[in-house]
């Protein structure tokens, strides 16, 4: 049997990893319907954006609201992506450097795993 097919999807937030991984981690390893849900009920400032990378590989995949249910959203990675380093004045003429965090967020949806052996029972016991 072929390997099932997967897609990567990939975004750039300006929004600290940190802040991210803190709405990703709820979804990570669910279903992409459940996750969906999920980050239209947050009510963090970047779920919507993450709700979008989401839509976005599921249309890529060329799939419909009704196939959501069959794929999962297998691993979604915050990483660290560009830094812009910005100087605040401080006392005595000197200043102190701000390092303004963005994250590239990583998306691999997968569909579910058939379970065969469930076929073959369901099968023999009717």
């Amino acid at each position: 049997m072929a390997n099932p097919p997967k897609f990567t999807a990939s975004t750039l937030l300006n929004y600290s990893p940190r802040k991210t991984r803190s709405i990703i981690d709820v979804i990570r390893g669910s279903l992409l319907s459940y996750a969906l849900i999920q980050l239209k009920s947050n009510n963090r400032p970047k779920s919507k954006k993450i709700y979008h990378l989401l839509v976005s590989a599921a249309s890529n995949l060329k799939l419909v609201e009704s196939d959501f249910g069959q794929y999962k959203v297998s691993t979604i990675v915050a990483e660290e992506a560009q830094k812009l380093y910005r100087t605040i004045p401080r006392s005595r003429g000197s200043a102190h450097r701000i390092a303004r965090r963005w994250s590239r967020i990583k998306v691999i949806l997968s569909p579910l795993a058939v379970d065969s052996s469930s076929e073959a029972e369901t099968i023999t016991t009717n």
